[in-house]
């Protein structure tokens, strides 16, 4: 499986703009109303199907990268950047809903036995959005057509339904084919067996080629009516708070100026005199390791010290008698740390202490 960060870019596709405008021939709106892309990538696509109607048509998008979704908000009416997961959004709301999903799989949770492909999961999530007789342009790799959790789903929720390949300029790059059908009305719906047969045996190329009409013959032929509704969707909104949100509250904050004071690097300063007088040995410490060095007193008591710690190794040998007679000789090394402190007056002395 891919990665998290892969899979914000995995199977993104933008349809050919070609392929939208045979799409968009093939609509008819039939009032004022709201389309819908829930992968809505730059916006391209969505925006194309609502530009040059006779009717107020607004656009809604949610796309998960945000470069895109930067691109999609300045082309769609509404774009939100979150992963569609986490939307809250009006059932039977949408005319029309565009699903492009992305082709991958889902992320397996702890207690999921397996994960389903994306192209399913969008499907079953996305139809409640799309109003009853509202239209539904479906676009996947034409072999997954016959994925039978698709293939059901198609054949028992939709009507009136059109399943139609790229045309030849760009199926060969693609190899995508577009379903076109209205939602069907009501709790109870009938299976349709005979769509569903069809859809399956669209696994074998060789049948799509044969059995599966090019969009752009089917142009002028017939047209799937978008059905009015709403403009202004008022649940439409993400359950993830955006960050940028909480920037300017989060600078005013007074524990944020505290933490600030607390993570700034502290300096060690040494100066000013001791509390408590400092005893001779502590005072050679100090000397020695080199805190004291510089200057001490003024005009004729001014005096340059310098301390320093002197390391040497120590080499003793012990020598043992045994009970058998004999004896044996016990080199031991050890460390003797000496204190060497020197002193200049103004006259050019120098005196040694230790």
């Amino acid at each position: 499986m891919s990665n998290i960060g892969n899979k914000l870019r995995a199977g993104f596709f933008a349809t050919p703009e070609l392929q939208g405008d045979y799409v968009k021939q093939l609509l008819e709106f039939s009032g004022d109303c709201s389309i819908f892309d829930p992968t809505a990538g730059e916006g391209a696509v969505l925006s194309q199907m609502a530009k040059g109607q006779d009717f107020k048509v607004k656009s809604y998008g949610v796309e998960i990268d945000k470069a895109r979704a930067d691109k999609a908000s300045q082309v769609l009416d509404h774009c939100i950047n979150a992963p569609i997961e986490s939307m809250v959004i009006s059932n039977d709301t949408f005319g029309l809903l565009w699903l492009n999903p992305p082709y991958d799989y889902g992320i397996k949770g702890l207690e999921d036995d397996g994960a389903d492909r994306k192209e399913y999961l969008e499907l079953v999530r996305n139809t409640r959005y799309l109003a009853p007789k509202g239209v539904m342009v479906y676009t996947i790799p034409s072999y997954r057509f016959a994925d039978s959790k698709i293939a059901r789903f198609l054949a028992t929720n939709f009507e009136n339904v059109g399943i139609l390949r790229f045309s030849n300029e760009d199926y060969d790059d693609f190899n995508q084919c577009i379903f076109i059908g209205n939602k069907k009305s009501g709790k109870f719906k009938e299976f349709n067996k005979k769509l569903f047969d069809f859809l399956t045996q669209m696994e074998s190329e060789e049948f799509v080629m044969k059995s599966v009409t090019a969009i752009n013959l089917m142009v002028g032929k017939h047209t799937w009516k978008v059905p009015a509704g709403p403009t202004e969707i008022r649940t439409f909104y993400t359950k993830l708070e955006s960050k940028a949100n909480f920037v300017d509250a989060i600078r005013s904050s007074k524990g944020f100026s505290a933490f600030k004071e607390r993570s700034k690097p502290k300096s060690l300063v040494l100066g000013g005199n001791p509390i408590i007088n400092i005893a001779q040995g502590s005072m050679a410490l100090l000397l020695a390791s080199g805190a004291c060095n510089g200057l001490i007193g003024e005009g004729d008591t001014l005096h340059a010290v310098q301390g320093l710690e002197i390391v040497k190794k120590v080499k003793s040998e012990e020598k043992k008698e045994h009970e058998s007679g004999g004896t044996s000789t016990v080199t031991k090394i050890r460390t003797v740390r000496e204190v060497s402190i020197k002193v200049i007056n103004p006259m050019g002395v120098i005196k040694k202490f230790v």
